[in-house]
């Protein structure tokens, strides 16, 4: 049955248990300004054989967006070649962030992200489901590359997996 009054449903965030393991974190507390991959702590995480589910953890300290035109996407890399060789890569999640709604991979379909921290907060956590299966490949590690782009991209960030 339709509900008479077509305004917007209430709706709970359910929390999710993200903690941080030493073993899966790419970086704890990194400054990237220009693209690279965010790797302070480890450059790939091998996460083994078989299926593997959980949840990549991006905790944002700072994002410039002074002027307006600045992009961020944090692509979450998956290969079986632990040199991550030319056409051996696979995307398994992505996140992005812009200035405008614009710089955004997909702006007309997705509303803008708020990445700005809130006021008085330290940071904001953005927590994504992932799994190293596509397909009917299985992959076994995992890098995270920021693509940045813009005149004065900034992101300092700590990002991680935790296990299901």
């Amino acid at each position: 049955m339709p509900l008479s009054n077509p305004s917007p449903l209430p709706s709970s965030l359910p929390h999710r248990a993200v903690p941080l393991d030493i073993q899966t974190a790419f970086s704890t507390g990194q400054t990237l300004t220009a693209s690279g991959y965010v790797n302070n702590m480890q450059s790939q995480v091998d996460i083994g054989v078989g299926l593997w589910e959980g949840r990549l953890t991006l905790e944002l300290t700072a994002l410039d967006l002074s002027s307006g035109d600045e992009t961020y996407r944090l692509l979450l890399l998956a290969s079986n070649d632990p040199a991550f060789g030319n056409g051996n890569v696979e995307v398994l999640a992505t996140q992005d962030f812009a200035a405008a709604s614009a710089g955004r991979l997909l702006p007309t379909v997705v509303p803008p992200s708020v990445a700005v921290p809130a006021a008085g907060r330290q940071s904001s956590r953005f927590v994504a489901p992932v799994t190293n299966l596509r397909g009917q490949y299985l992959f076994r590690y995992l890098q995270l590359y920021a693509l940045l782009g813009g005149t004065t991209p900034s992101i300092s960030l700590a990002a991680w997996l935790a296990a299901e």
